[in-house]
């Protein structure tokens, strides 16, 4: 990819998260407010339209998004375009219908019938407020916050994420203005649809020692407080358990040496407690409630030979 082309998605990309900030903070505020709720779905729709131009560019390159005419020029001659700031790009629907293709719905969108009703919808109040006038009827009043969020989790989550490496994928949520982002946090609407959204991406979840939602994917990041637990063994370990036998007992590794190599494990899965022990030598850590005395032990390191 080009430098330029890389550039131009980084900028989409940015601008939707502008939007999509915008979004957050107006269903903070409450969208029980008319004002409040036209600004939020307005932003939460531009947010959506400029991941889609990033997401797909990012994933089939630029010349995918542009229009036909600009499509078949050369590099440098759509380099020069983008300097000039005259890269066109297909409209919304064109691009949206392209997800819906075989070539097009990868698997790292999978969208489904449901996704498609919510774009369409979003579509039409968007194109209406702006262009003519949208009365809202009571009952899309009363489901307004649950839309909004469910469009921020499930479809720009998608689209905003990196779903290339699960292990070290990073969420929309790590973008975000974090002072909004911890506001909607406390949302109970948010929280439930967080969680269904991990739950059909990972087969299971942890509880986070720090915000005690049960959010942690299985390779140790709490997708809602946005705590990466696994970045460094010289904070934190993870040994067996021995009551649910998951590798999901965490300890506090930058201290333990002070505590004559001892410390006190939780199991994120089950939440059972345990005793941790690192080996000065060859430093391991394990669980030393398993008295697996093959393992490392006081006295004893089993790579001592």
């Amino acid at each position: 990819m080009m430098d330029f082309e890389c550039k131009f998605i980084d900028v989409l990309f940015r601008n939707s998260v502008y939007f999509l900030d915008e979004a957050i903070g107006y269903i903070n505020l409450g969208v029980t407010e008319k004002r409040n709720m036209v600004l939020s779905v307005v932003n939460m729709q531009l947010a959506m339209e400029l991941a889609l131009k990033a997401s797909l560019a990012d994933n089939f390159g630029l010349r995918k998004i542009l229009v036909k005419k600009q499509a078949d020029l050369s590099d440098e001659e759509l380099e020069c375009l983008f300097e000039q700031n005259n890269l066109k790009i297909k409209g919304y629907d064109s691009l949206k219908n392209f997800t819906k293709t075989s070539e097009g719905n990868i698997e790292a969108y999978n969208f489904e019938r449901t996704e498609y009703e919510y774009m369409e919808r979003f579509e039409k109040y968007r194109n209406q407020i702006l262009h003519s006038s949208y009365v809202f009827s009571d009952e899309e009043c009363s489901q307004m916050e649950k839309d909004l969020i469910h469009v921020f989790v499930h479809i720009l989550g998608i689209l905003m994420s990196d779903r290339t490496d699960y292990e070290y994928r990073k969420f929309v949520q790590e973008y975000l203005n974090q002072n909004e982002y911890s506001k909607i946090l406390d949302n109970p609407l948010y929280f439930q649809e967080l969680q269904n959204f991990l739950q059909e991406e990972y087969d299971k979840l942890y509880e986070c020692p720090h915000c005690h939602a049960r959010t942690v994917t299985p390779y140790k990041f709490c997708a809602s407080c946005l705590t990466d637990f696994n970045i460094s063994e010289d904070i934190y370990a993870f040994v067996k358990c021995g009551w649910c036998g998951e590798k999901m007992v965490i300890c506090d590794a930058l201290n333990i040496e002070n505590n004559d190599n001892y410390t006190r494990g939780l199991c994120l899965n089950c939440g059972e407690d345990t005793t941790v022990y690192k080996c000065p030598k060859c430093s391991g850590f394990v669980n030393a409630e398993l008295f697996d005395t093959a393992n490392c032990h006081e006295d004893f390191c089993k790579w001592d030979i």
